[in-house]
């Protein structure tokens, strides 16, 4: 037991107005798991999947991990093939590592793939649509580069610049981001009312909801984000005493 930092991480919504937080309980929600960060990872999942618990009536939960196969071949040049098998064996790290916490859900709740989305048979319609927009709207292209300059600017901080190919960097990303809209846009099949992501949305999903969903579906997929504060845990008062006794009689040995 840590008892010098010893807290408790709790979620609460951040940005969604009163009007919206009152259609929660009859309100089912997407919860897309960007796999590695650690918003969907330890104590800050637990707490998110106890809101979600108390908040919401149905939830989907998401599994990002074959997209992921554009950004691992950044600085790692392995097959296609090879990364997406990374990519899928990082999804199942994350669902076996995580089972306890989404096993806490006592409301209905589903997990999905990504390849169930990739797969689908309205896929190549919608990536096809997504690519159009990119080509013919700037402010659509211009959101989805500067979420690439975003991520870039972040992620090759840690390598030596010499050894960066820009170029290829910039495209496996623009080819993450047109998958990961195109995908987005096939969410309204399910019609989730509500999308959770802790850290809200980047810029390129948030253009694509205005542009390319809110325009035919209004009430669906609306963003939602979390903050998180840590509280102090209420220690039980004897279980204390004992572990400082031990500690104690151990400093004397």
């Amino acid at each position: 037991m840590d008892l010098v930092d010893n807290r408790i991480v709790k979620a609460s919504f951040r940005e969604n107005p009163p009007e919206e937080r009152k259609l929660f309980p009859q309100s089912t929600c997407l919860m897309p798991i960007s796999v590695g960060q650690t918003i969907h990872e330890g104590a800050k999942f637990e707490a998110v999947i106890k809101l979600i618990n108390h908040s919401f009536k149905q939830c989907t939960i998401l599994v990002d991990d074959s997209v992921q196969r554009h950004t691992l071949g950044i600085m790692n040049h392995a097959t296609p093939d090879e990364l997406y098998q990374v990519a899928v064996r990082e999804g199942d790290a994350w669902l076996k590592r995580n089972e306890m916490a989404y096993s806490q859900l006592t409301i209905p709740f589903d997990i999905m793939r990504w390849d169930e989305w990739y797969n689908s048979p309205n896929y190549i319609n919608s990536h096809v649509r997504v690519q159009k927009e990119y080509d013919s709207n700037k402010l659509f292209q211009q959101a989805i580069h500067a979420n690439i300059d975003d991520f870039l600017t972040r992620f090759l901080s840690r390598f030596n610049q010499e050894d960066i190919d820009h170029e290829r960097a910039f495209r496996l990303c623009l080819d993450y981001l047109i998958e990961e809209c195109a995908v987005m846009c096939l969410w309204t099949e399910k019609a989730y009312d509500f999308e959770v992501y802790p850290s809200g949305r980047n810029k390129a999903m948030a253009a694509t909801w205005h542009y390319l969903i809110q325009p035919h579906y209004p009430h669906f997929l609306r963003p939602v984000a979390l903050r998180f504060k840590k509280y102090p845990a209420q220690v039980d008062q004897e279980l204390l005493s004992h572990v400082m006794a031990n500690s104690q009689f151990a400093e004397t040995q």
